[in-house]
């Protein structure tokens, strides 16, 4: 009987497969790549276009299958619309751009965080298992569900074994991707659980920057954090 109830209550937490695109439309299209672990770099680049229809599981959101690889599932977001101006626009799955605009919406009417760019939706295997040199599982970004913010102020770490960054245990980790992570030089632009953009972003998603594990993605935010 628990089980079972466990059961329902998941199922019930989990929204259903949708059966056409956010956009109304029935295809699905994308652009995709590898990630190389030897090369550091983009490779088998390839364009795809199919019948919304023939959607695969790995082509979705295991958290939520509203949010797919396809095009037509994203949403265009205007930080410039919302009191962010000069802060380019950008995609993502179309069932956090709600959230994600009121969001942005605050940060911008409290006015202490300087937004500078965010990168959201970009398809490509990036994570996971290594296969002849390459990355064989997708990012969140792939899905439109995940963002980077500042990514020149707010790096990718790993060799981080500490409890929390700070200035000083950030120093003893190893900068991947973006740039360095200073809060004590860039407090404007650099994210830190003192910020309006971690305050508003974290009531419904997670910051890398607190993930448990050697990464510290302090740019990045996603309903998992990595």
């Amino acid at each position: 009987m628990i089980a079972l109830f466990i059961a329902l209550a998941t199922a019930a937490a989990t929204p259903p497969v949708p059966t056409t695109a956010a956009d109304g439309t029935a295809t699905c299209s994308y652009h995709t790549y590898q990630w190389s672990v030897e090369r550091r770099r983009a490779e088998k680049g390839q364009a795809i276009s199919k019948p919304y229809s023939q959607v695969v599981a790995d082509e979705r959101d295991p958290s939520d299958p509203r949010c797919s690889v396809c095009r037509q599932d994203q949403a265009l977001v205007e930080p410039a619309k919302l009191g962010l101006p000069g802060v380019p626009a950008f995609l993502a799955c179309a069932a956090h751009v709600a959230d994600l605009r009121a969001a942005l919406e605050n940060v911008a009417k409290d006015g202490k965080f300087k937004v500078i760019d965010i990168v959201g939706y970009r398809v490509g295997r990036t994570r996971g298992a290594v296969v002849a040199g390459l990355r064989t599982e997708w990012s969140n970004h792939s899905f439109g569900a995940a963002i980077d913010v500042n990514a020149r102020h707010n790096g990718l770490y790993d060799g981080c074994d500490v409890i929390e960054v700070t200035g000083k245990t950030i120093a003893g980790c190893h900068l991947r991707v973006g740039g360095g992570w200073d809060p004590d030089k860039r407090p404007a632009s650099t994210v830190t659980k003192a910020t309006s953009i971690y305050r508003e972003i974290t009531r419904f998603w997670k910051w890398g920057g607190e993930i448990r594990g050697a990464i510290r993605d302090t740019m990045h935010f996603s309903p998992t954090g990595y």
